[in-house]
């Protein structure tokens, strides 16, 4: 399976080693900028990328691409995507898919009409302790509230104070701690406890970008809190509360490597999960078995999880008055 990479920046940077721990998978060539030529010529050394392009257009017409990786900037995704699904390539795109419920829709008719795969690439999806928490709550009783914290102080937030803004604080370009940190939080809480029956968030607001915020969730017996923060940062601990017993979650949970079950009575078990992994190793394992062996029906359940999460995003937003990006 030939993989292009569009991107070279530090998810890239992440990413790749964990990729090339997969089976049959060839870095075919990759595509940026252009600004920084010896960072893509480090890359394509390191990791034996056949091809290096500066014009995306160059790149998606190479009839030996199967499938691209797309980690750019938010407001990119969708133009990308859209270009790629076109020249009939499956689409591993970064969190958040796209910008608005719309765009990702569009791409669904885009990918059903050419028969190719497009997947999200939100790892705490795919983690052994994701189907651990599915799974034990059903020990907890009735759940009554549920508080997740993914909060990490930015190191390109002292800039922005100064007044440099990049990409992960520009609203223009799809930024903000919602869409950053918080998005994790709701990939769990709807892949947890489905789709929500209000949405609210408050957010605090730096130059038109949220910096942090606080998620409500409103289902109908219970609460769901989601915290996102790239201006502060916290040991990172969420639970999910029920009448008998509570799900304690240890670390950020995009990585879920510990989780603990407190029964009322004074009961513990321990979940620990992959800590000698890297956190992306089990979604690329299950991203590229669900591509060698065209699974499209378990790609269109994660596709429409998709669509759900994008559109508790754009309710949030909507709610807290917030306008990220352009849309289609």
């Amino acid at each position: 399976m030939n993989i292009g990479i569009v991107g070279a920046g530090k998810i890239v940077k992440e990413a790749l080693p964990v990729f090339e721990q997969m089976q049959d998978v060839t870095f075919h060539s990759i595509v940026s900028s252009g600004r920084n030529p010896q960072n893509i010529e480090t890359l394509q050394k390191q990791y034996n990328i056949k091809h290096a392009y500066e014009d995306f257009t160059q790149f998606i017409t190479d009839e030996s691409l199967d499938v691209i990786y797309l980690a750019v900037p938010n407001h990119l995704h969708f133009k990308f995507a859209k270009l790629a699904i076109e020249h009939q390539k499956h689409v591993i795109c970064e969190k958040p898919f796209t910008l608005t419920k719309a765009e990702l829709q569009t791409l669904q008719t885009l990918s059903q009409e050419n028969n190719v795969i497009i997947i999200e690439a939100i790892n705490n999806l795919y983690l052994n302790n994701f189907e651990t928490l599915k799974n034990s709550l059903q020990e907890i009783g009735h759940c009554k509230i549920v508080q997740f914290n993914y909060s990490q102080y930015s190191s390109r937030y002292d800039k922005f104070k100064q007044g440099e803004v990049q990409p992960v604080f520009d609203p223009d370009k799809g930024g903000g701690a919602l869409m950053d940190l918080n998005v994790y939080n709701v990939h769990l809480a709807v892949g947890l406890f489905g789709m929500p029956l209000r949405v609210t968030y408050f957010p605090n607001i730096e130059r038109n970008i949220d910096t942090s915020g606080v998620l409500i969730l409103e289902y109908e017996s219970m609460k769901v809190v989601c915290v996102g923060a790239k201006d502060s940062t916290s040991p990172n601990q969420s639970t999910i509360q029920g009448d008998v017993a509570t799900l304690q979650i240890n670390g950020p949970t995009n990585e879920l490597n510990e989780i603990e079950l407190r029964y009322n009575d004074g009961g513990v078990q321990m979940f620990k999960d992959h800590q000698d992994k890297h956190r992306m190793y089990d979604e690329f394992l299950k991203i590229t078995d669900i591509l060698q062996h065209k699974d499209y029906t378990f790609a269109q359940q994660q596709l429409e999880h998709s669509i759900n999460v994008m559109e508790v995003l754009e309710l949030a937003l909507k709610s807290a008055n917030i306008e990220v990006g352009p849309s289609i």
